[in-house]
């Protein structure tokens, strides 16, 4: 975790660049200005909005991965008080549990997919682990906190919040940045969804997990055509069978 104060800054700049912003040329020019001074150059990419890479950089000597702990940050503008209604009353505590969840839910899911692909998770750095720093930004949630609503109202939504992701690989020894990516995603229907904190809860976690398969299949493109397939990581929450 060499850069991780440099992290949150870059992290702190960007969602103030990305908030509301199509990501067009203009829009992105401030971010490839640092990917030009970091030596990243903006490559077109199919499963995230933006990508940046290091040119010479290359995936395939890493099996392992290092995942700190991330970091949430809500929407600038976003304020579930600003309506006064009930249905959006929400305190500072309740602000923090939602970000502890989900950095906790982001950590659960990363892992789960990742070593599904063969990846295995770890604390420890190494010439063939890959760090990976990663944060939330511009969180905004819909229905924060149907449960504080009187009576049995339930709340019916097609949407229910948005976030983007910053995240960035880095080798786990040298600390070099190897890519960035920027992506922002809805947790959207396509029919009216009756909203809950469970439902919240399954919202987020699609929406991490469309995440870590794009990065697994990142790794896996690395690694070649004709490559054997990685097998599965047994979970180090799971007690090795004989």
């Amino acid at each position: 975790m060499k850069t991780s104060t440099l992290f949150l800054a870059t992290c702190s700049w960007m969602l103030l660049l990305f908030a509301g912003c199509e990501t067009t040329s203009e829009s992105l020019a401030p971010l490839d200005e640092l990917a030009t001074q970091e030596g990243l150059v903006r490559v077109d990419s199919k499963a995230v909005a933006v990508l940046y890479r290091r040119p010479e950089a290359t995936l395939k000597g890493y099996s392992k991965l290092q995942i700190p702990p991330i970091t949430v940050q809500f929407d600038k503008d976003w304020d579930p008080q600003k309506s006064g209604s009930a249905l959006y009353s929400m305190h500072e505590p309740d602000r923090e549990k939602m970000k502890t969840e989900l950095a906790e839910a982001f950590a659960e899911v990363f892992k789960r997919d990742l070593e599904k692909g063969g990846y295995a998770v770890v604390t420890n750095e190494g010439p063939d682990v890959l760090e990976v720093q990663a944060a939330i930004v511009n969180l905004r949630v819909t229905v924060p906190d149907p449960n504080q609503i009187s009576g049995r109202t339930q709340v019916y939504t097609t949407d229910a919040g948005e976030m983007t992701l910053v995240l960035q690989l880095h080798d786990s020894i040298t600390g070099q940045l190897l890519a960035r990516a920027i992506d922002r995603r809805a947790a959207s229907h396509d029919f009216w969804n009756w909203t809950t904190s469970v439902s919240n809860t399954a919202d987020a976690k699609r929406i991490i997990s469309s995440w870590a398969v794009a990065l697994r299949k990142a790794f896996d493109a690395s690694r070649g055509e004709g490559a054997p397939p990685m097998q599965a990581v047994q979970s180090s929450d799971q007690e090795a069978k004989p």
